[in-house]
């Protein structure tokens, strides 16, 4: 990550977070709409929509499920979320979800910093192995590889896109 003003934030509990950095989460997430990602929302989501989706998020917060934030100059610049799975024989995998940089932010190596963040403190609670999903087409397939994630294969018509088109959806793991 570029910039002396930038850090990365463990967050793992709902106490960590402000009502003004939920607010930027939410603005975080429009933005990643509004960009044409397929993140798992509509256009037609309403703010909402979205604060409801950070609230639930949020209120699962603990040892097993993180978010890792990038702030620059304090403000929330992106993030990402990893939960581990939580049945007995699946406790060394987690999930890699919703990796956003806001567009301001861009080109940065704010993404970069995020993914080894994460993984790193994945490894350090103990999951051995995270898998994600990514819409199939977009060039975060080939910062993913160039990541050291192995492709797995694609599932056609899986997902929308915020305008609501159907698109193929490729999985991704890692072993750390």
């Amino acid at each position: 990550m570029s910039g002396d003003q930038s850090q990365l934030e463990i967050i793992d509990s709902a106490l960590a977070l402000s009502e003004a950095d939920i607010q930027a989460l939410v603005k975080l997430l429009r933005d990643s709409i509004d960009g044409g990602n397929s993140i798992g929302f509509l256009q037609s989501s309403s703010d909402g929509d979205l604060l409801e989706f950070w609230q639930s998020e949020i209120s699962k917060l603990n040892a097993d499920s993180f978010i890792v934030v990038a702030r620059v100059e304090g403000l929330i610049a992106g993030c990402i979320i990893i939960t581990r799975e939580m049945r007995a024989n699946g406790r060394h995998r987690g999930e890699f979800r919703k990796l956003m940089v806001h567009s301001t932010y861009q080109k940065r190596g704010i993404g970069s910093a995020l993914e080894r963040k994460g993984c790193d403190e994945a490894k350090r609670r103990g999951v051995s192995l995270l898998y994600l999903d990514s819409a199939t087409g977009f060039l975060v397939e080939s910062v993913y590889q160039a990541w050291g994630w192995t492709r797995v294969g694609s599932i056609p018509d899986y997902a929308a896109n915020p305008d609501g088109t159907l698109v193929a959806t490729t999985y991704f793991y890692k072993q750390l």
